[in-house]
């Protein structure tokens, strides 16, 4: 079954390295595209969050491209070059850790066939946090269009303040590129009362997520 699941997501009888080779190539137009080639500087430490099955990983993205096709999916794998990981460092301002080098960005489309978008998962908080006893996680999801445009965030299984976790906040970094403000108290963003770390984390995740594909999938 396992082995079927990764045909399905390599893009079906294709070989692994002809169906990635298609894949980035895909990717890398709707990028080149969408623009993303402008860098602000918006330091954030994050590395990225995983599931620990497929079950878990795909209902978070259907809340991400709830439009796409379920059976749809795709997964692009990328390594980060050594040079790529200093440019990464030196605007992030922190050392990667060493799945930040190794990323899985989730493509999505519909049920024609058509490219959405892509998705990652990133968790933004480096120092844990303890609440009532338990460490507070922090996991994001971000969806981006084929503009280059964050379409969606989501925040899941969150058990601080819910409102970190609803519309009304996310909703804020809906349409933001690379060039975009993420600081919190500027250019529209304002914080959730309470959570104003949090919501920091938030938007630097969906930073974050930008820079990441547009380095592994873009072009500097």
């Amino acid at each position: 079954m396992r082995r079927r699941l990764t045909s399905d997501l390599l893009g079906g009888n294709l070989s692994p390295s002809v169906a990635m080779l298609r894949l980035a190539k895909q990717f890398a137009i709707a990028l080149a595209l969408g623009g993303l080639f402008a860098i602000p500087p918006a330091p954030a430490e994050a590395h990225l969050a995983k599931w620990g099955s497929w079950e878990i990983t795909h209902r978070n993205l259907m809340k991400l491209f709830p439009e796409a096709d379920p059976n749809g999916w795709k997964i692009k794998r990328y390594q980060y070059g050594d040079e790529e990981v200093k440019f990464l460092e030196k605007q992030l301002g922190f050392d990667l850790y060493p799945e930040d080098k190794a990323p899985e960005f989730f493509l999505a489309h519909d049920a024609e066939g058509k490219f959405l978008g892509v998705a990652i998962f990133i968790d933004p908080r480096t120092k844990p946090k303890v609440l009532n006893g338990g460490i507070l996680t922090l996991e994001v999801g971000i969806g981006v269009n084929t503009k280059g445009e964050i379409s969606r965030v989501r925040v899941y299984d969150y058990r601080g303040n819910l409102e970190l976790t609803k519309d009304k906040f996310l909703d804020q970094l809906k349409g933001r590129t690379l060039d975009s403000n993420y600081e919190m108290g500027k250019g529209g963003l304002k914080p959730v009362e309470g959570e104003v770390e949090e919501s920091q984390l938030v938007a630097n995740a969906g930073h974050e997520a930008l820079l990441l594909m547009k380095t592994a999938l873009g072009r500097r």
